[in-house]
């Protein structure tokens, strides 16, 4: 049941389903820390799981028109400028951007949740259950990766503290960009190269 497709997915799932606990282990604290009111320290985690239900519909229909490779290398590429920013915000203590930037993260997110149904399609019907589980269960190395690395990374700007675990996640929201983008190209590359050898040696004899 396991085959290469499904492995892919369930790699780039781990390091793009490191946004919610992250966003979830952090942005409440540094929403304490540089929010004017701090009745609204939360704002940030809330506008979060606001952008991935408000943009969940419109992540499916994205993917139906672009395809779903093409998506995940979209949703990639912004959540990882929206890690940026969210870092810029952190640095420049703007609250403001901060919860704009968490909320774009989360319709990144929205996208992440599409992984699912990529893994049923890539496997025959009877497996798509079984293929799934997969997935998610490959969600809990997210949940262990995402918020280790965000606590390493905390004070990699000194007096600017969890600027460093934003960056952190631009780096592991960025990964599905790199592995769709060259990682593919360079096997396919490889792929042509030994096919090119065979023939030669064939033509050879």
């Amino acid at each position: 049941m396991i085959n290469k497709n499904l492995t892919i997915l369930t790699i780039c799932q781990v390091f793009s389903f490191t946004a919610p606990p992250i966003t979830v282990f952090i942005s409440g604290i540094v929403g304490l820390k540089i929010s004017p009111i701090s009745s609204l320290a939360t704002l940030p985690t809330s506008l979060s799981i606001v952008g991935t239900a408000f943009f969940s519909f419109f992540a499916a229909k994205i993917m139906s028109k672009i395809g779903r490779k093409k998506g995940f290398i979209l949703s990639s590429t912004y959540s990882s400028l929206a890690s940026l920013l969210g870092a810029y915000a952190i640095y420049s203590e703007n609250f403001i951007l901060f919860c704009f930037s968490c909320f774009i993260i989360g319709t990144g997110i929205a996208f992440t949740h599409q992984y699912r149904f990529a893994a049923a399609e890539t496997v025959e019907k009877n497996d798509s259950s079984r293929a799934i589980s997969i997935l998610l269960l490959a969600t809990i190395l997210s949940a262990l990766i995402g918020p280790n690395v965000a606590n390493f990374t905390k004070d990699l700007i000194s007096d600017h503290l969890y600027t460093g675990s934003y960056i952190s996640l631009a780096v592991l929201t960025l990964y599905q960009f790199f592995y769709y983008y060259f990682i593919d190209r360079i096997a396919i590359q490889r792929l042509v190269k030994t096919l090119t050898v065979i023939k030669d040696h064939i033509l050879s004899f």
